[in-house]
């Protein structure tokens, strides 16, 4: 005997219905109308996705992003199956196709964020850098000084020891 017939539901329409006695009981009212929510959800989705797999236009990361959303979906599909029959999901394997599913999609998803990060254009860098090193310093004990700086200290410096 299945769950549905257990809580003895009647599909009227686009929503459920629960026998008068069980209509009383807010629990399970709730649970059967967040499954059903949840449910035209997906469908929703589902109906949307493959819509899109049709599309010629595509790119490639964009087919593969999608393949990962509709491999989501039905496993999802199949997650609630499950605990419809009652089965005890934590046991089944499908526990872990969803994971996997759901790391697919946070991968792709940073991914795409990183892709979307603003980059440094290389080549104008390098020429802006090139423009403005006109000056050029040296380290001279940990104090940067211009190299004409410099010169004129071992100037300085070689004329003091020509005098001692």
């Amino acid at each position: 005997m299945s769950k549905t017939k257990d809580y003895n539901i009647k599909k009227a329409g686009r929503g459920f219905h629960l026998e008068e006695k069980l209509q009383k009981d807010n629990k399970i009212q709730g649970a059967v109308e967040s499954f059903d929510l949840s449910l035209d959800a997906l469908e929703t989705d589902l109906k949307i996705a493959l819509s899109a797999h049709r599309s010629p236009h595509m790119t490639l990361d964009e087919q593969i992003e999608l393949d990962s959303y509709l491999v989501y979906l039905t496993t999802t599909l199949y997650w609630m199956y499950l605990k419809l029959q009652g089965s005890d999901v934590s046991k089944h394997g499908i526990i872990h196709d969803l994971g996997r599913a759901k790391e697919i999609l946070a991968r792709s998803k940073e991914l795409n964020t990183s892709l979307e990060a603003p980059r440094l254009d290389m080549p104008a860098t390098k020429r802006f850098i090139a423009a403005g090193m006109h000056t050029r310093f040296v380290d001279m004990g940990g104090v940067m000084v211009t190299e004409e700086q410099y010169k004129r200290s071992l100037l300085d410096v070689g004329n003091s020891k020509i005098d001692k």
